[in-house]
């Protein structure tokens, strides 16, 4: 941490993790305010819990990887939003306001890429298993493709054929540094190793692999080969980390080379880059490592392998953690408090449904008392959501005396929340408001309980013999507005 002092209060917490780009703030009142929005008004013009995402810091953090890049790479740039860590079409069109790319999976990826005004020739379709289909469509629509198996050099042929259109792909490759081990997190340790680990992944072709896949891949009339991509994934918070693999990237593209005689046009350097406050470090730690010493870090030593610093390939990078985590924020509403064994317990209507990378992935979440960041920290609790399983969304934590219909804040919950949300229990996922020049809009309405079973059927056989109660549909008349109803 910045400072090592434990913080009395919330407001003092707040002050030791702030990060440059965030936009909270602590009124007179002790209200957290996000975007200068008391948290506290949020909650009560859109429900709780809600997700609250700020557009001036997707913005700024965008522009800053952006900047961070293009500062050290003399060749073009082209900064991809990786849309699998949040789908929120609207984050989408804001990141096509500022010029981004993107990295797609699948059609679903596609279509929430497209339907937020990006430009098809910045985008890239990833995946290990695409069909005719997602590779056709893709051709169609003007996307490069990082290839990754060899069932895609058919699927090409038959997708040139199909659409009348020009492939540009590029060759995915497995990147095994034998240094990346001593660059990772100790929470990513395995007893294997990391190169083992990266080899025992589906993604990717070797340098053995790959030279023929590229002679092959250069002979399909209608079809370019631009270059090559490389993603290992976030392990780490050390720039050495990411010049292990970048390091690793450029040695593969001069054995290729020489094997082959081709020259790649564009490299894809992947994704994984880590932010400030970073969840799955799966600890609490303010990481003193920031963007820019990632892309010198990175880029240095794609040079130093390449063996030259000028007439350089274009350079694509996969972001998404680093642009959407901060921005993104989750408020929950404190319910019933209990005390008893020694421990405390204080439930709130958001879970790890809304938060499942906590049981699946021990992401590690900061949570402030928003209605209460002036009071002092005077008691340990377990956060806990309100479903069925233990759904400890922080143990042993440092809170002010809560009350029944206090606000807490969840910070950084803008990566891989909300694609992973889900509705166990029956319960509806949360809405989503984006804060922003228009003031405070829903990007994502909230579910009722009737959209939890919207796309269920019950058989008329089975329905005859077990007939809808009607008390079926006054549940639902309650969720939605009481009992009075």
């Amino acid at each position: 941490m910045r400072n090592q002092s434990r913080p009395a209060t919330g407001a003092e917490l707040l002050g030791q993790i702030r990060m440059a780009s965030d936009r909270l703030a602590v009124d007179a009142a002790g209200v957290l305010t996000v975007d200068g929005t008391a948290v506290h008004v949020l909650v009560g013009r859109f429900g709780s819990p809600l997700h609250v995402v700020v557009e001036a810091t997707l913005r700024e953090n965008y522009r800053r990887i952006r900047r961070a890049f293009t500062a050290c790479w003399p060749s073009p740039v082209n900064v991809m939003y990786a849309i699998k860590c949040n789908n929120n079409l609207a984050i989408r069109a804001v990141m096509t306001s500022e010029g981004a790319g993107g990295d797609c999976f699948g059609l679903g990826e596609l279509y929430a890429t497209l339907a937020g005004g990006a430009d098809p020739r910045l985008l890239v379709m990833n995946g290990s298993n695409k069909s005719l289909d997602e590779v056709a469509a893709a051709v169609a629509l003007g996307v490069t493709i990082n290839v990754d198996s060899v069932d895609e050099i058919d699927f090409l042929r038959e997708a040139v054929r199909r659409t009348g259109r020009r492939a540009t792909v590029n060759l995915r490759l497995k990147i095994m540094p034998d240094d990346l081990e001593a660059a990772l997190l100790d929470a990513y340790r395995t007893p294997e190793g990391a190169a083992e680990n990266v080899r025992r992944t589906k993604w990717g072709f070797t340098t053995e692999a790959a030279a023929p896949l590229v002679a092959a891949l250069r002979a399909i009339e209608g079809v370019t080969l631009e270059g090559y991509s490389a993603h290992v994934g976030h392990l780490s918070t050390k720039p050495a980390a990411f010049a292990s693999v970048s390091a690793g990237l450029g040695r593969a593209v001069r054995v290729l080379e020489q094997a082959t005689g081709f020259s790649p046009a564009s490299l894809d350097i992947g994704g994984g880059w880590a932010q400030t406050r970073e969840p799955s470090a799966r600890a609490f730690a303010i990481n003193a490592f920031t963007i820019e010493d990632y892309a010198r870090a990175a880029t240095d030593a794609l040079k130093q392998a390449l063996g030259r610093t000028q007439d350089l390939p274009a350079l694509s990078l996969e972001p998404g953690r680093y642009i959407t985590s901060n921005a993104q924020l989750l408020l929950a509403s404190v319910g019933a408090l209990k005390r008893d064994a020694g421990l405390a317990w204080a439930h709130v209507d958001a879970s790890t449904n809304d938060l499942p990378r906590i049981e699946s992935g021990r992401h590690w979440y900061q949570i402030l008392p928003a209605t209460r960041m002036h009071a002092p920290l005077d008691e340990t609790i377990e956060v806990v959501g309100s479903t069925c399983f233990k759904s400890v969304l922080g143990a042993a934590r440092r809170m002010p005396a809560l009350a029944r219909g206090d606000i807490v804040a969840i910070l950084d919950t803008g990566m891989y929340a909300e694609v992973f949300g889900n509705q166990f229990n029956g319960i509806p996922r949360p809405a989503t408001v984006l804060l922003g020049d228009g003031g405070a809009e829903v990007i994502k309405r909230r579910e009722t309980i009737a959209d939890v079973f919207a796309a269920h059927r019950v058989p008329e056989r089975l329905a005859a013999q077990a007939p809808r109660q009607a008390g079926s549909d006054a549940v639902l008349r309650w969720a939605a507005q009481g009992f009075d109803a």
